[in-house]
């Protein structure tokens, strides 16, 4: 049989059409599904990449976070205990007694783990005083009826509305037993929740003798403590002409520590400063510097308003920290941390003859409404004091520093004091009005 040219071109076309058929159906689309598989894996894939790199990109600030967090914590903790331990509070009360010359002894109770007692006062009306009728009967015969119509026309209005109030309380007792179970279970609730919040801490009685003056010097030091020590109650008496005895109960209460303050804390070498060492601020523990005073010949060394700390990155702590001097429980504290100059603003301002504080980074702000005056301070000295610590580079990656900015607009100088600085690159550089700053290095 013989086939056409025209029949083998047409069994030709025939033929690429079922094969292009089976191609498209058996081979192209199972590519296709195949493209859009990987077209797909390739997005996650770009997807998770990106994110990592954020995550790493965002390491530092992480890092610079956890620091923040961890010198608030530490800071927040530090005037209190790491744990309760009697030994250790004997040796420091028996220091405390012995270093104001004060003879004494110390009954301690148990360690208790609870909640934080509340003091609750009681509102009471004072009763009128008896002469108050003779000072009316005065005002009255001199003429003042007008006072007396005006005191008549309110005792007229209160008693009016006594009464209504009466009715509306009649006719809304219900509501009123409904408010008081609400707040009855409301009280219940916030007394169960105070529970969960839980501190241990330890109550003793220290039983004292010795001089008035003495006694005296013995709660100053007691207030002065680097760790905080609660006079719940003293009870003095009289026991000769220049002597006092009595007993005092006091109360210790303790944090558990997120750094090694414990371990240092329970050594009980007694030629050792314990704790770890404040980085600032007056009672550091194994800081050897003193003041100089007039007796050495040298001027004396005015006190501190505010305390700045400007450390490298290699440090536990953070770059920068800045607060006021004195501030036990460190809650003006505002911190940064960076490889880089962070700008520091700080503000003082007079209204009469009070004075105001505030100052911000870029991680903080005191107060936290930045937007008001601040808060009050008292300068402790003609003028006001600001020491900033800083420290030599350790290297040439070391850019850590800050860039204060300071406005004064109050009648006092501020001193800036600036101590242990690099003196090849300084990391701290402050900016104000020269004729209210005054910047010196140490």
């Amino acid at each position: 049989m013989k086939i056409s040219n025209k029949e083998k071109t047409m069994l030709c076309v025939l033929g690429s059409i079922i094969v292009g058929f089976l191609y498209y159906q058996f081979i192209y689309l199972s590519q296709v599904d195949q493209l859009q598989q990987k077209v797909s894996e390739e997005n996650e894939l770009k997807q998770k990449y990106d994110t990592v790199m954020n995550t790493i990109k965002s390491m530092e600030d992480k890092k610079s976070d956890v620091k923040i967090l961890n010198a608030k914590i530490g800071d927040e903790a530090l005037p209190f205990y790491p744990t309760i331990n009697q030994e250790k509070i004997i040796i420091e009360l028996d220091e405390l007694l012995e270093d104001n010359s004060l003879k004494g002894s110390v009954t301690f109770q148990p360690i208790v783990s609870n909640s934080v007692e509340n003091s609750k006062k009681d509102e009471k009306s004072l009763a009128e005083s008896s002469l108050q009728a003779i000072v009316d009967q005065y005002n009255h015969a001199f003429g003042d009826a007008e006072k007396t119509q005006q005191s008549d026309d309110k005792t007229v209005t209160n008693s009016t509305k006594s009464d209504t109030n009466n009715k509306d309380s009649n006719n809304n007792g219900a509501s009123n037993t409904n408010d008081s179970n609400n707040s009855k279970e409301s009280g219940n609730k916030d007394s169960k929740d105070a529970k969960k919040n839980t501190v241990q801490y330890l109550k003793c009685e220290v039983n004292f003798e010795g001089k008035y003056e003495d006694l005296d010097k013995f709660l100053n030091a007691i207030a002065q403590n680097k760790k905080k020590i609660v006079v719940n109650s003293i009870n003095v008496n009289s026991d000769t002409l220049d002597g006092v005895k009595g007993k005092i109960n006091l109360e210790f209460y303790s944090i558990p520590k997120i750094n090694d303050e414990l371990e240092g804390y329970l050594k009980l070498d007694l030629n050792e400063n314990y704790g770890k060492s404040v980085p600032f601020g007056a009672g550091t523990a194994g800081d050897t510097s003193v003041s100089k005073t007039a007796s050495s010949g040298q001027e004396e060394k005015e006190p501190s308003d505010f305390i700045a700390l400007v450390k490298p990155t290699a440090s536990d702590l953070p770059t920068i920290t800045i607060g006021k001097a004195k501030d036990d429980l460190r809650t003006s504290y505002v911190y940064a941390d960076s490889n880089s100059v962070e700008n520091v603003e700080m503000l003082l301002t007079q209204d009469g003859d009070k004075y105001y504080y505030k100052y911000k980074t870029s991680k903080g702000t005191f107060p936290a409404n930045y937007d008001g005056l601040g808060a009050e301070f008292v300068p402790t000295s003609k003028n006001m004091v600001l020491d900033i610590l800083s420290r030599s580079r350790l290297d040439a990656n070391d850019n850590s520093g800050m860039k204060l900015k300071i406005v004064n607009k109050t009648d006092k100088l501020l001193k800036v004091n600036i101590t242990g600085e690099d003196s090849n690159s300084p990391r701290v550089t402050v900016e104000g009005d020269l004729n209210n700053v005054s910047v010196s290095n140490k």
